[in-house]
């Protein structure tokens, strides 16, 4: 879903101008201020899939927030809220931060991991498909 006033690329990723590397295509590295991670495969005639551009996308929202504390390893407690009001407020309506915290902490280190971290974004994919079914 595109959001108003951010600004995406021309195969619907959003930009960023922070430095990123690219994860399915990690001999890719851009610098900052420099188009964004799926311009850059375009002209260098490498473009991604539209699956792999979320998943990029879902690698670069986990580190958005996992590096609030210095970590890219785990997103913790009060970054996690962010993350969940910022990023996918419609989907996290019937659970608290909180709740999501204890649901996703699985080995309960304090920290939701990445992989912790992909039983949310799971979750919010199913909730999104049954939604789009709906008439």
């Amino acid at each position: 879903m595109l959001r108003k006033g951010r600004r995406y690329s021309a195969c619907g990723c959003p930009t960023s101008d922070r430095l990123m590397t690219g994860y399915l295509f990690p001999n890719v590295l851009t610098q900052s201020l420099t188009p964004a991670f799926c311009e850059v495969e375009q002209i260098l005639g490498i473009m991604p899939t539209e699956l792999e551009c979320a998943l990029n996308t879902v690698i670069d929202v986990f580190h958005k927030y996992s590096l609030e504390k210095g970590s890219h390893h785990a997103v913790y407690r009060d970054d996690l809220k962010k993350l969940l009001d910022v990023e996918c407020p419609q989907y996290v309506k019937n659970k608290d931060a909180d709740t999501w915290f204890k649901e996703l902490d699985i080995n309960k280190d304090g920290g939701v991991n990445f992989e912790e971290f992909l039983i949310l974004v799971v979750k919010m994919g199913v909730a999104g498909h049954e939604e789009s079914h709906k008439e």
